[in-house]
């Protein structure tokens, strides 16, 4: 099992003014932190925006291929009115209930056939690797791969402003990339809980890179996600291209009043994890320290207060591994350690 405290525990040399967060008002009560956090949750749900309204799933089911131990079966689900979603799922051969765990794909053109296990590498191949390993898992494919047919052939980071900017606000001016991928997020949710191997109480997450950007939004949202785990997604708004369009756009740079250790509040007290490739010290300055480093300390200890208020402040974990923008062995074991601790029976 993970060890809780080691992952709550920052370095003896960590510092807490290493980033210029800006304070949040957490308690000292949880009456008025549950009022705090309602506001924090409707600024950021404003700047996300809005899009379409619920429409049914009309879940469809391809043929079950059966493999070690599970099935993986390709399906297809509605999130907007004329527009579907692919994914595989993929289901322990035994009797349910079980567990279930979205799994979000990085950003490769292989999408929905890496988490389960048509393509590699094996270390992200979450969907089939959890599968095995007793859950339900739901891997969707992103809407900027195939969103009403685009980009088509030319998968690129050209073709998804393109997309962004000429397709989905176009239709939706007033959302953004990020929102979308919450609105389908939870749809990939609501799919799971049609099934009657899903136990409901014993949903969670998972991704890396891109998924892991997805994870962090969907456990802030979506509070039927009980665990997550985010793997090198760049935890603070200046660590990757969070302002990309298909993400927040430029626009978050005009708005200092938002940043990521609010998400990490908001998903408290659900059991929240991240990744990161970065140099927690002692280590060898030379080596690269992926999009996660020894700054997210400063997220989520500024986030913590709000899992303290629920007893639980070891819910929220960080563990740094030194090998960039990868998943090593320790790292890869240490996911589904964290999963099975906090949606197992």
């Amino acid at each position: 099992m993970p060890d809780l405290r080691a992952l709550s525990t920052p370095p003896p040399d960590y510092h807490p003014a290493a980033v210029d967060l800006m304070p949040l008002m957490i308690g000292p009560r949880l009456h008025d932190w549950l009022w705090e956090r309602e506001q924090f949750r409707q600024v950021w749900l404003d700047y996300l925006g809005h899009g379409p309204e619920p429409v049914p799933l009309n879940l469809g089911m391809g043929a079950a291929e059966a493999l070690e131990g599970v099935t993986r079966t390709l399906v297809s689900y509605q999130v907007e009115p004329g527009c579907r979603v692919e994914a595989y799922l993929l289901q322990p051969q035994v009797k349910g209930p079980f567990p279930a765990v979205v799994v979000f794909h990085p950003t490769t053109n292989d999408t929905i056939n890496q988490p389960a296990g048509l393509s590699p590498p094996r270390e992200l191949q979450f969907g089939l690797n959890l599968a095995r390993r007793g859950f339900v898992t739901l891997c969707p494919r992103n809407y900027l791969w195939d969103y009403r047919g685009r980009p088509g052939p030319e998968r690129s980071f050209g073709a998804f402003t393109s997309l962004v900017e000429d397709e989905l606000l176009r239709r939706y001016p007033e959302w953004t990339g990020m929102g979308k991928m919450v609105w389908d997020g939870m749809r990939a949710v609501d799919v799971l809980l049609t099934l009657p191997t899903v136990d409901p109480q014993r949903v969670g997450c998972v991704g890396h890179s891109l998924g892991a950007k997805e994870v962090l939004y969907a456990m802030a949202f979506d509070e039927r996600m009980q665990a997550g785990v985010s793997c090198e997604g760049g935890l603070g708004i200046p660590f990757s291209n969070w302002d990309a369009p298909w993400y927040l756009g430029a626009g978050i740079h005009d708005r200092p009043d938002l940043e990521h250790h609010q998400l990490l509040a908001l998903a408290a007290p659900r059991a929240l994890l991240i990744l990161g490739g970065g140099l927690q010290p002692p280590a060898d300055p030379g080596q690269n320290a992926g999009c996660d480093p020894i700054e997210d300390w400063a997220y989520v200890e500024a986030a913590r207060p709000a899992y303290a208020l629920y007893g639980v402040p070891e819910r929220l974990g960080l563990y740094l591994h030194h090998h960039g923008h990868s998943l090593p062995p320790e790292a890869e074991a240490l996911t589904y350690e964290w999963l099975e601790r906090f949606l197992g029976e």
